[in-house]
């Protein structure tokens, strides 16, 4: 009974599938992956370009729609991947912009090397206005391969950090491989998701995440990062 909070699983509103046929792939493989509760995050640059909010609602409701047709035990909610600008605290303020599962808490991204002064910046500004930040795929950004910025971040603003399945699967190097570990011993990471587009190059890989992680850190820890702390942040039954 997984929770996915992060899959560009809409069609046509991202890079994510282009049409309805790559969604109910996409919907079908992460229940046959163990996925109970699905946030479905497509990418928003707020303030330079519109987030097509009609029509991405309307493909979760078709989504939501298809899966009780199927039968399939998968419950897919709103959300998106938030990547931070200037515009981002106030269009979430004004409700522009879809929070995960209808919650104070958002997906949040940044450009690979933004400094750890522009992260601070940025957690500063949504906290002010009430949203607890989840940082997505973590092990993307070059200021986070200091652990000194890593718990600064955790210990002054709270952040949730989100790490992709596919870097706790693959092997990146020595020294990616070491910075993963570290980061997962010490408890910086309260969830894994599958950031899947696909079912192809980029699918849902979530139950291969589990496993990987009950093997080497346990059963416990594995249901933790793979959804009993997102649906307590959630709310989700």
């Amino acid at each position: 009974m997984m929770v996915d909070i992060h899959q560009h699983v809409i069609y046509g509103v991202d890079d994510g599938p282009g049409d309805a046929a790559g969604m109910r792939r996409m919907l079908r493989l992460a229940a046959e992956q163990g996925v109970a509760h699905l946030v479905a995050t497509p990418h928003a640059t707020p303030g330079r370009e519109p987030f097509p909010t009609e029509v991405y609602l309307s493909r979760v409701a078709e989504a939501q729609a298809w899966c009780a047709a199927q039968g399939l035990p998968l419950k897919v909610h709103t959300g998106c991947e938030l990547l931070y600008t200037d515009d981002t605290p106030r269009l979430l303020h004004e409700g522009y912009l879809p929070t995960l599962a209808e919650t104070w808490m958002v997906l949040v991204e940044f450009f690979p090397a933004d400094t750890i002064e522009r992260m601070c910046h940025a957690l500063r500004c949504l906290g002010n206005e009430g949203f607890t930040v989840v940082m997505a795929h973590v092990e993307r950004y070059r200021a986070l391969q200091s652990m000194r910025n890593v718990a600064m971040l955790r210990n002054e603003y709270q952040v949730k950090m989100q790490m992709n399945c596919n870097t706790i699967l693959s092997r990146k190097g020595f020294f990616k491989d070491r910075w993963t570990h570290r980061m997962l011993e010490a408890g910086y990471i309260d969830c894994v998701a599958s950031d899947a587009h696909n079912t192809s190059s980029r699918p849902c890989a979530m139950r291969a995440c589990m496993d990987a992680l009950t093997d080497r850190y346990g059963r416990e820890m594995a249901k933790r990062l793979c959804g009993d702390n997102q649906r307590q942040w959630l709310m989700l039954n």
